[in-house]
Order: C-alpha cells, then structure tokens, then sequence
C-alpha cells in the first residue's frame, strides 16, 4: 500500500481516537485538509513533515524512515505521471532531476 495512503488512514484513525476521548483535534484536522494534497511532503520542509508525521502517530523510530519513503524519486515521478505535480514548480521543496 502507498505510504501516503497510510498517513492518511493513520491520521484519521488519530482523528476518531482524539475525539473519543474529547481531546483536541485541531491539528489532526487541518492535518488532514493538508493531506488532500498528495505532493505535501515534496511541498514542505522536513521540520515541517516530522511534525506531521508525529501528530499523525508516526514512532519516533521510524519518522526518518517514513519521511524518506514519502519523498522517494519514484514517488516524485509517479506525482509527475499523474499530473500532480510539475517538475518546474518553485514551490517543489523537494526536487529530483
């Protein structure tokens, strides 16, 4: 399964969970309005996205890991395939030639 489908699934999960428990949600909500976006981590600064991913529910162990994963080249190409995301884009934080 795409690892950005994951963070979404896990974020939502947090989302019930935190709600559950009549905890604040904020962050997990415009967490996932952030997460309509699936060029975000290419779009972010990795201080940014390991705050994501934390809030998301991600281990400490594995937020370097997963955050690679999401940006990987193939990930990059497969956005540009699909036309999400234009190699040219200045906004790209992340760039692979």
């Amino acid at each position: 399964m795409d690892k950005f489908v994951i963070i979404k699934i896990m974020n939502e999960a947090m989302l019930r969970l935190k709600m559950s428990k009549n905890e604040d949600c904020e962050k997990n909500e415009k967490i996932k309005e952030f997460l309509e976006d699936e060029a975000l981590f290419f779009k972010i600064k990795k201080e940014i996205a390991i705050k994501v991913l934390t809030n998301v529910g991600v281990k400490k162990e594995k937020l370097e890991e997963t955050y690679q994963k999401l940006i990987e080249k193939n990930m990059y190409d497969n956005l540009i395939r699909k036309g999400i995301i234009d190699p040219k884009d200045d906004n790209l934080i992340v760039k692979y030639n």
